[in-house]
C-alpha cells in the first residue's frame, strides 16, 4: 500500500511517501514561510524524486490538528482535493498522535504539547502500544499549562515524556512543577515528521479505518477568534 502523508498544522510542513510502513521519501520543512507557499511544492518534489505518479497512490493520510487554524485548513483542503481527484481513501490523524508515535520504543507516559498561546497547550496523554500505535489514555484538550502539570502530578504518578515545540516555551513551568517526573528529549523529536504520519496512516488504512472524504475536517479543539468576535457582536446587539 503506497501512502502519501501530509501535515501543516504547525510551523513544520511534513510530507512523506510510505510503502507498507516503509519510508520511501520524507520532506520536513520547519520554516516561517506560509504553508500556502510551500506545501504543494513539497508534495510535488517528493513525488518527483520518488518517481511516483498520483494514480499510483493507494491512500492519503492527513494531519488534522490541533494547531494553527490556517495551517490545518491548508493541509486538509490539499489532502481532500488530491484524494477526490485520484479517488483513493483518506484517513485523518491527530497531530498530537503523530508527536506521540515518534516515540515507539518506550512504555512511559507521553504527553505531546502544541502551543495554544496565553500559556495554554493542546495536549493529550499516550502510553503503551496497541496494534502498533500508542494508546490515548487522556483525551485531547486545550488546557492551561499549569492545570496540565497539576493533573499529571495528581493522576499520573510516573515519569512522563513531554514532546512538541511547546516544550521550548513552557519547559521551565513543567519542570518546576513536576521535577524529575517530567522528561524531555532532543529538539528533533519535537517537530511533526512526515514519516511518522505515513506509518500511522498505513496502519489505519490497512485496518480499514479510512474516513468519509466529506467528513474529514480540521480538529481545532477551540473556536477561532473570528467566531468568538462574531458571537460577542451578536450578544451586544
Amino acid at each position: 500500500m503506497l501512502i502519501l502523508a501530509l501535515d501543516s498544522s504547525t510551523k513544520t510542513g511534513a510530507v512523506s511517501l510510505c510503502q507498507n510502513e516503509r519510508i520511501i521519501a520524507e520532506y520536513n520543512l520547519n520554516l516561517k514561510m506560509t504553508h500556502s507557499q510551500r506545501l504543494m511544492p513539497q508534495v510535488v518534489r517528493v513525488m518527483e524524486e520518488a518517481q511516483v505518479e498520483l494514480n499510483e497512490l493507494d491512500g492519503i493520510a492527513v494531519g488534522v490538528g490541533p494547531g494553527s487554524f490556517t495551517g490545518i485548513r491548508i493541509g486538509v483542503a490539499t489532502a481532500k482535493s488530491l484524494a477526490q481527484v485520484v479517488e483513493i481513501p483518506i484517513v485523518s490523524v491527530s497531530t498530537l498522535e503523530v508527536l506521540a508515535n515518534s516515540l515507539v520504543h518506550t512504555d512511559k507516559y507521553i504527553c505531546p504539547v502544541i502551543d495554544a498561546r496565553r500559556e495554554r497547550v493542546y495536549t493529550g496523554i499516550y502510553k503503551e502500544n496497541v496494534d502498533g500505535l500508542k494508546k490515548q489514555v487522556l483525551s485531547e484538550r486545550m488546557i492551561p499549562v499549569t492545570d496540565l502539570v497539576q493533573k499529571i502530578g495528581r493522576d499520573f504518578n510516573e515519569e512522563t515524556i513531554f514532546v512538541g515545540e511547546a516544550t521550548d516555551n513552557y519547559g521551565t513551568i513543567i519542570k518546576g512543577e513536576l521535577g524529575k517526573q517530567a522528561q524531555f528529549l532532543p529538539s528533533i523529536y519535537n517537530i511533526i515528521r512526515g514519516g511518522v504520519l505515513g506509518r500511522i496512516g498505513s496502519i489505519k488504512l490497512k485496518a480499514g479505518e479510512d474516513d468519509d472524504l466529506f467528513k474529514v475536517n480540521p480538529n481545532y479543539l477551540k473556536r477561532s477568534q473570528a467566531e468568538i468576535d462574531w458571537e460577542r457582536r451578536l450578544e451586544n446587539r
